[in-house]
This record gives structure tokens, sequence and C-alpha cells, in this order.
């Protein structure tokens, strides 16, 4: 990202959500009635990037991103229901969970943990719209490429000790190969035994079908120029090699239509299901 800026994919995040409520039928795979606000003048004007008859991977996302959160904060509903209490966030962006939280889960502490300039921005919006930060929730600012995550919640009331949920979704890919497996390393020590680390990755360029190929260079000019080229690509087997091998003891893959057949009927689906992507659940 560009220094002093906050992340620009962390506002085309925030427009799919929200353009998942606007655009998609209901009821919606992820209910982020608050994505919309968080937004300036600027980031409202991308929802309607999102809107239908746009281009195909907007609606992708449109579609993915929502599903996405949707499968992380399930999976902490049922952790929570197994006696974890710590909730992290890493490249949070203008996540709203912590404005949304479900009754039920009164216990939980969430550690929101992102670059500083984007986090810097957050606060300030949340000041203009006279929104309180709930008292279980902290915001943790951190640069990926030269702080540790273990490193900044050493400062906060995080415990080591006990099991947590991680999600890391939207970072590895842009983050270079090394930075990636020195973060998977530094989660897996720091992570309690039973804990749970739920991430997304991307397949290399030459796994994935045509329609890809033809919006790649489109894709990588669009990104580099907002200063977040994605750069980080694994092969599936390879993927669960590397989160194994950095210390946790097992790695499920999903893949993107494994999540489709959980959350969809298949008459539900008006897109190809997105590629792209793979989900990665790894347990400590």
């Amino acid at each position: 990202m560009i220094e002093g800026r906050p992340s620009n994919t962390a506002f085309q995040v925030a427009a799919a959500r929200a353009a998942h409520l606007r655009f998609d039928p209901k009821p919606p795979l992820l209910n982020d009635i608050h994505a919309e606000a968080l937004l300036d003048v600027e980031g409202l004007a991308m929802i309607e990037g999102y809107a239908d008859g746009g281009p195909w991977i907007m609606l992708e996302n449109r579609f993915f991103l929502p599903l996405r959160a949707r499968f992380v904060e399930d999976q902490l509903i049922k952790a929570y229901a197994h006696g974890v209490r710590q909730f992290v966030i890493l490249g949070a962006g203008l996540d709203s969970f912590a404005w949304r939280q479900p009754p039920g889960i009164s216990e939980l502490r969430l550690y929101e943990v992102d670059h500083p300039s984007t986090q810097s921005w957050k606060m300030n919006r949340l000041e203009e719209l006279g929104w309180t930060t709930p008292n279980n929730t902290r915001l943790v600012p951190c640069d990926f490429e030269r702080q540790s995550t273990s490193e900044v919640l050493a400062k906060t009331d995080f415990d080591p000790t006990k099991p947590c949920v991680v999600s890391w979704m939207g970072v590895i890919y842009y983050l270079n190969r090394d930075t990636a497996e020195s973060s998977l390393r530094d989660l897996a020590k720091l992570m309690a035994p039973t804990s749970e680390l739920i991430f997304d990755s991307m397949l290399p360029w030459d796994m994935l079908p045509e329609r890809y190929q033809i919006i790649r260079k489109a894709m990588a000019e669009y990104l580099n120029g907002a200063g977040e080229p994605q750069i980080n690509r694994y092969e599936p087997t390879e993927l669960g090699q590397a989160v194994e091998a950095t210390g946790f003891a097992k790695a499920e893959i999903l893949h993107p239509a494994d999540l489709v057949s959980r959350y969809l009927d298949p008459s539900q689906l008006t897109l190809e299901i997105p590629e792209r992507f793979r989900l990665a659940v790894a347990t400590r």
C-alpha cells in the first residue's frame, strides 16, 4: 500500500459487502449493515462498480467477499461455544464485526490489527460517525512487513496461553513469500493449542481458467497503481505443506464450491464459482 494512505483494497472489500446487501437477493450471505456507513464519499462511489451489469470480476467479488466473511464468523461462533473467547482480525480494514456482534458472545475479546495508515483513517471515520468502539475491542496498528503479530499483540491484553480464532483474509497474497511464511511461524508460536487460523490464498495464474488470463494485465495494473500488487500465490498442496511446516498441526484447504454448497442452493448461484481463491483453516 501507499505510505500514509489507507488501503484501497480495504475500501473495495467494504464496498463489495455493501453492494451485496444492495443488489443481491435476500437473505444475504453476510448482513453487514455497517459497511456502507464506514465508507466516505469516494468509497460510496465504489459500490456502483459492483452493480448488476458491471464487470464479471466485480460481481464475483460481490459474492465471494461476503461469503468468506460469513464462513469466518460462523467458525468463530462455533469456537465460542467450545470456550474460545479471543478473536483476532489481521488486516481488518473496514471490518464492522465489532459493531454488529451477535448476542450470546458477551465474553469475547476482539483485536483488529491493521496497517497504521488504515487504522488511523478508520479511527477518524468512527469519530466522524460518532460510533464508540465497544469495550471488548482493541484497534491495534501493525505494519506486517516490519512488525510481527505477536509483537503488537503483546502490548494488549491478548492472552497467548488461551485459544483464539484468527482471521487473516485478503492479506497473504500481498506479502512476499518470506514475510508470509515468517508470519505463519509467528502465529503458530503465538496461538495456543486448538486455536484456528482462517485465511485465503490465490492460485497460481497457470492454474486458472482463461477468463482470468484475459483480465490478468488489467488487474495487475490496477493493483500496482494502488500500491498493493498481488505477489504471492500458492498451489493448494503447496499451501498445506507450508502451513504445516511453519508449526500448525494440520491445514484444511477448502474450495469455494465447498462454501457455496454449504450456504446456497445451486439454483441461487448466478455466477461461476470463483476459482482463484482457496480458503485455509489451520489448526494449532
